[in-house]
């Protein structure tokens, strides 16, 4: 289980998008939901910065799978609305990782490891995140 204070650093041997320097996530919601709600407290009533992460359960027998989800959210509680036509502007990112509850070592942690390697290295690598936001596939 990961801490009830989850700190969150951009400042590793990679220059990751957006770099603003180590953030504290507090937990403000607790998994009885299946899910874990944490917020950093300095801007929570202006552009909360928000982490979500939850494990659901689906099908049965071996064809049961678990669904691990990431979710990071940001919202501009401080924008003067009547500017957006109403809308507050906010923003996600997600990283879901779906996998077999049980496959008999045909799906191995070396695969799911290797799986997310490459969602990470297509965000991190120079040049990529840019044509991303671009909407170039």
């Amino acid at each position: 289980m990961l801490t009830p204070d989850l700190v969150i650093t951009d400042s590793g041997s990679v220059t990751k998008p957006g770099a603003e320097g180590a953030k504290t996530y507090a937990q403000v919601a607790s998994p009885l939901d299946g899910k874990t709600l944490r917020r950093i407290a300095a801007n929570a009533t202006t552009v909360p910065h928000e982490v979500t992460i939850s494990h659901t359960l689906s099908g049965s027998s071996f064809k049961q799978r678990v669904r691990s989800l990431v979710r990071a959210d940001l919202s501009r509680l401080d924008t003067d609305v009547s500017l957006t036509g109403g809308v507050t502007p906010s923003a996600a990112a997600y990283f879901v990782l779906d996998r077999p509850l049980q496959s008999n070592g045909y799906i191995t942690t070396a695969h799911l490891d290797t799986l997310m390697s490459v969602v990470v290295d297509i965000l991190l690598v120079s040049g990529q995140w840019g044509k991303l936001l671009n909407r170039e596939a």
